[in-house]
């Protein structure tokens, strides 16, 4: 090897280095910003939690903000919590049965034959008839979800089992969304999915959350992913995602179906989410369960934790909650995280293709020089 092409390879070899210490320094300061651990808990399972102990619904969520939970998870209204929280009176065909003999005899519902399989659902409200109606129409079809004319209010007759129908989606209540808003939460959306599910669907489940405004993401509730099972339907869901820029959740251990199609699609969007199930939270000892939380973080980059309350204690019950809620947010600053809204590796450090090439340059420098010096000390042999 001639003597002067040692110098241009000394070179390429020291540049080689200093692009490996740029794209070093850039990764690093990459996962130094990873560091923020979104806190969630459900808005459903907090009002099965203060309905339970008797508490005030806004003061169990302002109390569990100061303890450092950041974010709400907001799900799609079912006939069954809209029942409960008193915008419908909702009668199953079973119920109706019942009543039959007794509504027959009185105006306005004489002429009122109810038929087998067919619930009535009566509402307070217009806003929620009407985005309850499209919901309905969509997933059941035009011909099982008809407006009922006899009544002097605004409802719905529809045809479906009972258990069919607890279980559809219908949309996110605004009044939800506008309380958590007002309380300081950041939002976290619950699509649901539905069989026979297409596009136009698909986009009208995302035009709906558009009442959310800026949401801080959306974790699918469920078995499968919204979109579900067409592979089409999937790729257009991370296409939504990806169009307005919503970070979603994949629920380790859940194992929904259709989460890796959505994910290969937006991958640059995709949070790890962990969460102790509602039967594990019955036996789990806190302690345990705070050092689950930290060990997700730590080994597994999950950065939103979906936080379930416990449901069983011999002591205060929200006390309780809100103590283990503080020492999850706790513990998370003692190992180096911070909490707010999760931090997305979507960033992750791209190498311009030239440096690529000065790497390669630099590693195939040093061969050559090593090769010249190893065929040297072998001929001095």
């Amino acid at each position: 090897m001639p003597k002067k092409s040692y110098p241009i390879l000394i070179f390429f070899i020291i540049v080689a280095l200093v692009v490996a210490g740029i794209i070093t320094f850039h990764r690093s300061n990459l996962e130094s910003n990873f560091k923020q651990v979104e806190l969630v808990m459900s808005l459903n399972e907090l009002r099965e939690l203060s309905y339970q102990e008797g508490y005030d619904e806004i003061e169990l969520l302002a109390k569990i903000k100061n303890a450092g939970i950041n974010s709400i998870a907001v799900h799609e209204d079912t006939l069954e919590n809209l029942a409960l929280s008193g915008k419908i009176l909702y009668f199953s065909d079973k119920e109706l049965n019942k009543l039959n003999f007794f509504l027959k005899s009185l105006d306005p519902f004489k002429k009122f034959q109810p038929a087998p399989g067919e619930a009535y659902i009566v509402f307070n409200d217009k806003n929620d008839y009407l985005r309850v109606k499209e919901n309905l129409q969509r997933q059941l079809g035009e011909d099982l979800v008809r407006d009922l004319g006899f009544l002097p209010y605004i409802g719905l007759k529809v045809k479906g089992s009972e258990d069919k129908l607890a279980d559809l989606g219908l949309g996110f209540s605004d009044e939800d969304i506008e309380l958590i808003r007002n309380l300081g939460f950041q939002v976290i959306l619950r699509f649901k999915n539905f069989p026979q599910i297409n596009k136009e669907d698909i986009e009208f489940k995302f035009k709906e959350s558009d009442i959310a405004g800026k949401i801080s993401g959306i974790i699918f509730e469920g078995e499968a992913v919204l979109g579900y099972p067409s592979k089409e339907n999937l790729i257009h869901t991370a296409e939504l995602l990806r169009t307005k820029g919503y970070p979603f959740g994949i629920i380790e251990f859940a194992g929904q179906k259709g989460i890796e199609t959505v994910a290969r699609q937006a991958s640059e969007l995709a949070v790890r989410v962990h969460s102790i199930t509602k039967e594990e939270m019955e036996i789990i000892p806190k302690q345990i369960a705070i050092e689950r939380w930290i060990r997700a973080a730590k080994e597994r980059k999950v950065r939103i934790f979906y936080v379930k309350p416990f449901m069983k204690s011999d002591s205060d019950l929200i006390a309780e909650n809100l103590a283990y809620i503080k020492t999850i947010k706790e513990e998370l600053e003692a190992n180096g995280f911070k909490t707010g809204k999760a931090s997305i590796l979507s960033a992750s450090y791209q190498e311009p293709k030239i440096f690529i090439l000065l790497l390669i340059i630099g590693v195939i420098s040093g061969g050559l020089i090593l090769l010249k010096n190893v065929f040297k000390l072998y001929w001095q042999l």
